[in-house]
């Protein structure tokens, strides 16, 4: 089964599903996962996955520990997750103050376009 990544918790590269394996299925009609992180917390509807041709992960390969989907989605990230740090800062970021430089990265053409900056 493929699950839809929502947009705020992914980066623009990141792949936009994951993939995962039906556990159960309850008397409602919703549907428990399982991903190679683990246990998926929240049910999901019809409506909300479609299924794959292939089999890519099997029901023994899930791990016994609750995830959230933002966790799976983080760890089969390529980057750090959930999108672009932005500092907002007002000056040149010349301090730990920004945080940016506060997490050793670069800031980028989102943090501050008409400013110079010295990170």
């Amino acid at each position: 089964m493929r699950i839809k990544v929502p947009e705020v918790d992914r980066a623009k590269t990141d792949a936009r599903s994951i993939l995962a394996v039906v556990l159960s299925k309850t008397e409602d009609g919703f549907y428990k996962f399982g991903t190679k992180t683990g246990i998926l917390k929240q049910l999901y509807a019809k409506c909300e996955f479609s299924v794959c041709e292939e089999i890519f992960l099997m029901k023994e390969d899930v791990p016994a520990v609750e995830v959230s989907l933002r966790l799976t989605a983080v760890k089969q990230s390529l980057g750090t997750g959930q999108g672009f740090r932005e500092c907002y800062c007002k000056s040149k970021c010349p301090t730990n103050r920004c945080a940016c430089r506060k997490n050793q990265l670069i800031c980028n053409s989102k943090c501050h376009q008409s400013l110079d900056c010295t990170n």
